[in-house]
Formats: C-alpha cells, structure tokens, sequence
C-alpha cells in the first residue's frame, strides 16, 4: 500500500513538472508572436506615413481629405469601429455566401484565394 502511494506521489509531480514546461513553452511561443505582430505593425504603420506623405505632396489632398475618407470605410459595415471588414463573398465552388475572415469555404471547403490586393489584410 505504501509502495503504490509513493508510485502515485511521483507520477504526479511528473505530470506537475511536464504541464509546467508545456505552460513555459506556450508562453514563450505566444510573446514571440506578439512580438512579431507588432513588428508588423510597426511596419505597415510605417509604410501608411510614407504613402500617404506621398500622396498629399502630389495630390495636394489634406489631412481633412484623408480623415472623412477613413470615416467613409470604418461606415462600410455600419459601425464605426476603426477596422475595414469585407462583406462576405460567394464561395467559387458552391455560390455560398461564406466570410472574408475564413480561408475555406464553410459548406464545401474550397480553399478561398486572396481577392484583390488587400486579399490578406481586409477581412
């Protein structure tokens, strides 16, 4: 009785010490993307500031301009919530309606490929 209670004790301190590491690695995986993502933002931020330097300085549009048509946008889906979302498109396959943020059909899992230029970012 006594053997099988020290079994037990050790099985669980296994256990114990292999969630723990799980937990460790989990953590470490899920900063190093967040670390990434925002270096990724930092990225498109960077290269929103200069397109849009850009296109002021050749256009002579303003910032004003630039303001009411991001307004316009973030209306799309009827709320102003500072994100673009796509309205939904039809499947290829089976001409379901199926939303932009999935990367298969819902109904017939055809692979949806990227529409358009912002394909990847609008969804």
């Amino acid at each position: 009785m006594a053997f099988s209670g020290l079994i037990g004790r050790n099985d669980w301190r296994d256990r114990d010490e292999i969630q723990s590491e799980l937990g460790q690695r989990r953590t470490e995986h899920l900063a190093d993307r967040v670390n990434e993502l925002e270096e990724r933002v930092d990225h498109l931020a960077l290269l929103s500031v200069a397109l849009w330097q850009l296109l002021s300085e050749s256009t002579g549009w303003s910032e004003d301009e630039l303001i009411k048509r991001v307004t316009e946008l973030d209306l799309r889906d009827g709320k102003i919530d500072g994100r673009v979302t796509g309205n939904a498109i039809d499947c290829p396959e089976c001409r379901r309606p199926v939303s932009r943020r999935h990367r298969r059909c819902l109904y017939c899992e055809h692979e949806l490929g990227e529409s358009g230029a912002f394909g990847n970012v609008v969804r």
